[in-house]
């Protein structure tokens, strides 16, 4: 794991009052489980433009004065992980249209 997020990284030891045999770190982002797998699924630019997305649960590291319903202390997240061959593809407005389906559809 990066050393930008490792201060933050909740590492869960164990489960009940069994001690885990491997740690499960929770972390707070997916950049830091996505992007080294972009050098296995782009090998060359006939794998671009690459478009995935991801929907993952979040758990607020901080928490307090919880709301049910509209501040919880886990939620479900969704983000877009692109990348494209040039600056001119990135920059069309397909990538927000994707999002706005995702909203309505």
């Amino acid at each position: 794991m990066k050393r930008i997020y490792s201060f933050q990284v909740a590492w869960v030891t164990k489960s009940g009052q069994s001690d885990l045999e491997v740690p499960i770190a929770i972390r707070p982002t997916s950049a830091t489980v996505m992007y080294p797998y972009y050098s296995k699924w782009i090998r060359s630019h006939h794998d671009l433009p690459l478009k995935y997305n991801q929907w993952c649960n979040v758990v607020r590291w901080e928490f307090s004065h919880p709301t049910p319903f509209i501040r919880s202390r886990e939620f479900l997240w969704q983000e877009g992980h692109t990348a494209f061959a040039t600056q001119a593809e990135a920059d069309t407005e397909e990538v927000i249209s994707r999002y706005c389906d995702i909203g309505t559809d």
